[in-house]
Order: C-alpha cells, then sequence, then structure tokens
C-alpha cells in the first residue's frame, strides 16, 4: 500500500517526463534552418570585420549576444529565449561533427540541409590561417595554390555527401527477377543484397539472364538431338518389320 509521500513524489516526476517530451519537440525542422541561416549570416559578417576568431569557428564556444538573438527570435517569430537559442545551436554543432565523421547518419533532406549550412560555419575552411611575409612576386601563386586547394576540398566533401545519397538509393530487388529466382537457390535473398545499388543488381540480373538463354539453347539442341535419333531408331525398327515379313 503507497504512502502519501510515495504518491507525491510519483506526481512530481509526471511533470519532468512532460517536459522531456516538450523539450524534443521544441524546435521544429523550419526553425532549425531559421536559425542556423540567422546565426551564420551574423557570425560570417563578424568574421569578416574582425581579425579575431569568431564564433563560428568549430573549437570555439557558442555565444549569442542581445543583437544576434533578437535577429533569430525574429526569424522564429519570437518564440524562444536565449538561453533555448544557445543549446540548440550547440546541440547542432555536436550533430554536424557526427555527420562529418559519419556521413550514414544524414539521412533526410532536412538533414542534408543542416548539413550543408553548418559546413560553411564549422567546416575546415572556416580556420583562421596564419599571415606570413610573402614575397610580391609569389603572392599571386600562393593565392592561388589556396583557392585551388579550397575548391579541392568543398568537391571531396561534395563527392561525399554525393556518394552518400546515392547509397541510400531505393532498391526493388522485384525489377531483377531473374537474378532473385536463380541467385537465391545459393544465398536466401535478404536486406543485404540491397546494398549493392541498382547498377550491380541490373548487371548481375544480365549475366543470369545470359546464362538463361544458353541454357534454354542447349535443351533445344538436346530436343533436336532426340528427336534425329528417335527418328533413325524408327527407321530401323521399321526396315527390320519389313524384312521378316
Amino acid at each position: 500500500m503507497s504512502t502519501p509521500a510515495t504518491k507525491s513524489k510519483s506526481k512530481q516526476s509526471t511533470p519532468s517526463s512532460s517536459t522531456s517530451q516538450n523539450r524534443s519537440r521544441l524546435f521544429t525542422d523550419s526553425d532549425e534552418i531559421r536559425i542556423l541561416k540567422t546565426y551564420y549570416k551574423f557570425t560570417k559578417s563578424t568574421t569578416q570585420s574582425s581579425t579575431t576568431p569568431s564564433a563560428s569557428s568549430s573549437s570555439s564556444p557558442i555565444t549569442v549576444d542581445s543583437q544576434t538573438f533578437e535577429r533569430i527570435n525574429k526569424a522564429v517569430n519570437s518564440k524562444f529565449t536565449q538561453s533555448q537559442i544557445i543549446d540548440k545551436l550547440r546541440r547542432l554543432r555536436t550533430k554536424y561533427r557526427k555527420q562529418a565523421r559519419t556521413k550514414s547518419l544524414i539521412k533526410t533532406p532536412h538533414d542534408q540541409e543542416i548539413f550543408n549550412i553548418a559546413r560553411k560555419m564549422w567546416g575546415k575552411k572556416t580556420k583562421p590561417k596564419e599571415k606570413k611575409v610573402e614575397d610580391p612576386v609569389s603572392s599571386d601563386d600562393n593565392n592561388f595554390n589556396e583557392e585551388a586547394e579550397e575548391e579541392e576540398e568543398e568537391e571531396e566533401e561534395e563527392a561525399v555527401v554525393t556518394g552518400n545519397e546515392q547509397r541510400r538509393e531505393e532498391v526493388n530487388l522485384e525489377e531483377y527477377p531473374v537474378l532473385v529466382s536463380e541467385f537465391s537457390k545459393y544465398i536466401p535473398v535478404n536486406p543485404m543484397w540491397k546494398l549493392l545499388g541498382n547498377s550491380k543488381l541490373k548487371k548481375m540480373n544480365e549475366q543470369w539472364m545470359a546464362i538463361g538463354i544458353e541454357e534454354a539453347k542447349i535443351v533445344t539442341k538436346k530436343a533436336d538431338l532426340v528427336k534425329e535419333q528417335t527418328q533413325l531408331l524408327m527407321q530401323v525398327l521399321q526396315t527390320g518389320n519389313g524384312s521378316g515379313n
């Protein structure tokens, strides 16, 4: 039998659980996009006008001053507190870091959009570069090389994301009936097949189709041979019967 103290404790635990649920649903997908875009625009303008590392650096603590907070809150119709905005930005940066290490975590178009915006702020390009005293003749070449390296890094990151999207393409095994029918005799159909992707599955299906055609030709040749030899045997039998009469 529960005591009054126990009942009061159980009553007190309910609001905390509901608060946790409300917190997880506090920000919509569109809220996250607006917050991140607004924060990116502000930190970008701050970085361009300052020689010190900005809060957009991947290692710097995330800060939101009153001016930035007003801009962000205006973008999301003044729904959140300053601490909620800061906490959300920290969570988005943590999410980006995980996605940057493991691209398979980018599972939805919303994840992809968040990743693209976050990469502009917290990607490799945001690291401040040390200024060196350079020879005026070679400075242009160095600038060209730095730009080329940055472009190459961007292309590599985009290629990884594109490859990740291709790995998540929809695969319908019903489109490869010959492969499923024949190959499943040796290896049962399972979800791992879909990881091969449509291009490889299509090629495998065509290979089994080619073997099927060859087998059909052999069956036809065997049927012709049986017919030919049967006719030969019938002729011998008919000749033997005629001689006996």
